[in-house]
């Protein structure tokens, strides 16, 4: 049986944020993850506190802060240095995050022709951001085939004044396709398909220079613009593609997130799993945890199904990074419980018949939103209504903590990142630690 000094199960963003801050600090680390998590269906971006009517991130940040028993009364002194560090940690990587706690929230275009408010985007995206003028152009560029994109459905969209609210729009919203090379014959295309053929650099600077003229036939590179594309400029090679985009383009690009599975997401992912590896972490995807070892109040190991037996690893510490309903980390039942799925934790969750509203468009969202584990300063898991820690070793992060409504309040990815940021924290040893003895029991629930 092998040890880890922490076993974390989840590779979404708080789960890789714990795992990588704790391998840099020297601690053996175990990734388990029985998929992909939220990464993969977010937009790329840094969403910390963009509820509505605030003005910038940290104003959000503040007012989230002074609602009791949201996560932010406990993380928000963390989430400067949580940002600079998960920044800096993905820029060897080569995926560069522009825009910081006083950026201010502003409407950047999606790709349904709509707008969505954001302040801290991947490089591909910020010029989305930037303040437009009043004879500026905006030039939404479709590829022939693309069925995710479709640019003068967005176009028509994005020319009514109201879908930007309050802050500046550009004069004009025009609409180009575009074919690219090699492309006719192919069926069903995907952003993952787009994205790698993007890494090709051959294929790359014919495809852009097709870009370029399509963008010049139509009147846009005639003053100033800028040119919204989908989120397909590389994978691999992501930062290559994008100078060059910005290079051999007419007009300033920028990306625009697309439905699932999403290109900046998958980019995010593996910056974050490639900053484990190069810090000593490992990471197992299609690994479902089936049972934890407990003595008194720790967890010693961890255990999931291999292909023949188990894989059991003994553990230090256990990091909580599974997510909450949409995650799978919390599976309500029809007779109205809310199960914890990995250690059988206690749920703060409404009673069954105050799950949802009538009104499924609610803006304020539904109360099921808010469910999840309470937990202490330190995030170990506590019973409902004290403050007793049920674990000592084991840290609660991401979406799995109770009482954010992170869909409104826009807070997920501050949560996520600072929790994991903040139990890696907590969990650093000053000195070396001892390994647990033999685990004498299975963890059968029933902390409730």
């Amino acid at each position: 049986m092998i040890h880890a000094d922490v076993v974390v199960v989840g590779a979404g963003l708080s789960g890789l944020t714990a795992a990588i801050a704790l391998a840099e600090a020297g601690a053996t680390v175990q990734v388990f993850a029985t998929g992909h998590a939220a990464t993969h269906w977010s937009g790329g971006g840094l969403d910390i506190a963009g509820l509505p009517g605030v003005a910038t991130p940290r104003a959000g940040l503040e007012r989230l802060s002074r609602i009791a028993g949201h996560p932010c009364a406990i993380l928000a002194a963390d989430v400067p240095a949580a940002l600079a560090w998960l920044q800096a940690t993905v820029s060897p990587e080569g995926l560069t995050y522009l825009g910081d706690l006083d950026t201010p929230i502003q409407a950047v275009p999606t790709a349904i022709g709509g707008t969505r408010r954001a302040a801290i985007l991947p490089a591909a995206q910020a010029s989305a951001h930037n303040a437009w003028a009043p004879d500026e152009r905006l030039v939404i560029c479709g590829l022939a085939g693309f069925k995710d994109f479709w640019p003068a459905a967005i176009a028509t969209s994005l020319r009514r004044p109201e879908v930007w609210g309050e802050g500046g729009r550009p004069g004009r919203v025009d609409a180009v396709t575009v074919e690219l090379p090699g492309l006719a014959e192919r069926h069903n295309l995907d952003a993952l398909v787009l994205a790698r053929r993007f890494d090709e650099p051959a294929w790359r600077d014919a495809a852009l220079d097709a870009i370029a003229r399509a963008v010049d036939a139509g009147g846009g590179a005639r003053g100033p613009g800028r040119i919204a594309l989908p989120a397909v400029l590389g994978l691999d090679d992501h930062a290559t593609v994008l100078e060059a985009a910005r290079r051999r383009l007419p007009l300033e690009p920028f990306e625009v997130p697309l439905v699932p599975p999403s290109v900046p997401g998958v980019r995010l992912f593996q910056a974050l799993r490639a900053a484990l590896r190069r810090n000593g972490g490992r990471i197992q995807l299609g690994a479902a945890v089936i049972r934890v070892d407990v003595e008194r109040d720790r967890v010693v190991a961890v255990a999931t199904a291999a292909a023949v037996r188990e894989f059991r690893v003994r553990t230090d510490a256990l990091v909580l990074a599974t997510g909450g309903i949409a995650g799978g980390g919390l599976i309500a039942h029809a007779d109205g419980r809310i199960e914890e799925s990995v250690l059988d934790l206690p749920v703060d969750a409404p009673s069954v018949e105050h799950w949802l509203n009538r009104d499924p468009f609610e803006p304020a969202g539904h109360p099921l939103e808010a469910a999840g584990l309470r937990t202490d300063d330190e995030l170990r898991p506590v019973r409902l209504g004290s403050h007793e820690a049920l674990f000592e070793n084991v840290r609660i992060v991401g979406s799995l903590l109770a009482g954010q409504r992170y869909l409104r309040e826009r807070c997920g990815d501050g949560v996520a990142f600072t929790s994991g940021w903040r139990a890696a924290a907590s969990l650093r040893p000053t000195e070396p630690v001892a390994l647990v003895g033999p685990a004498s029991g299975r963890h059968e629930g029933g902390h409730r």
